[in-house]
């Protein structure tokens, strides 16, 4: 039988993360030299579990040796629910709120997205300042959108990923399950860079929770160009290594007092 919510989430309160990272699909990796202490199914923590391939449902509490520092404790997130699964809005902020509950202020996120910019291509990293919020209700003309952080903080996140291309933009949030269509696409690209099924609930459950944000946008494909969530998968698994290879240095960019 599976620890109770309270007992879970003072598990992780008494490790006393630094950060907390949530992978988004295919993107799971355990950086080089980290060591794991302790891990919960989400079923444990009494999370929503997902049953979309490509994400693990399990928190691992990870130490990995940092550059310039002692050493990083993370609550590492392995995959997401999302909307079109059926969960409630309380249910997809559940896991962030329940991580700001236990003492984690500083949250990563990351997923796999589609590009909508022309000069943003597979392989690139969108760090995303704001989040365009088509899940939601509408209330008005223009589509809801929440800053993630500032666009400066956002920069410092993209140029301590070079080589790898990275840009600073903007992330649309959309129901799906279904990938988008032309129109579509060419609609959505005059509200933001990248096009995604996640991340809204997470970045509006640390603003409410005062926890502070990063986006990271790994761009598997071309929007409209994909023709299933395994060719997602793939590539994605393609990114997943260098992106746990370059964790330490985005957490210690985006939070200068990790270093």
């Amino acid at each position: 039988m599976g620890l109770s919510m309270s007992a879970a989430v003072r598990r992780v309160a008494d490790w006393r993360p630094d950060a907390a990272v949530v992978f988004g699909s295919g993107l799971e990796s355990l950086p080089a030299g980290a060591s794991v202490d302790d891990e919960f199914t989400y079923g444990e923590l009494g999370w929503p579990c997902t049953a979309v391939p490509g994400h693990g449902n399990r928190l691992r509490l990870v130490r990995m040796p940092a550059a310039g520092s002692v050493g990083l404790r993370l609550a590492l997130a392995c995959g997401r629910p999302h909307g079109y699964e059926g969960w409630s809005r309380a249910e997809l902020e559940r896991p962030v709120h329940d991580l700001a509950t236990a003492g984690v202020g500083r949250v990563l996120l990351t997923n796999s997205c589609g590009a909508l910019r022309p000069g943003v291509a597979p392989g690139d990293i969108v760090v995303c300042a704001g989040v365009v919020d088509l899940q939601a209700p509408p209330v008005g003309a223009a589509p809801p959108r929440m800053a993630v952080c500032t666009a400066e903080e956002a920069a410092a996140v993209a140029d301590s990923l070079a080589p790898s291309p990275a840009e600073v933009g903007d992330y649309v949030a959309v129901a799906g399950p279904q990938f988008e269509t032309c129109a579509e696409v060419a609609w959505l690209a005059g509200h933001g860079d990248v096009v995604g099924m996640s991340a809204a609930p997470e970045v509006r459950a640390a603003r409410l929770a005062g926890a502070r944000c990063c986006l990271l946008a790994l761009v598997v494909n071309r929007a409209a160009a994909v023709s299933s969530h395994e060719d997602v998968l793939v590539f994605a698994g393609r990114l997943a290594t260098g992106l746990a290879a370059g964790l330490a240095s985005v957490l210690q960019a985006r939070w200068p007092e990790l270093a």
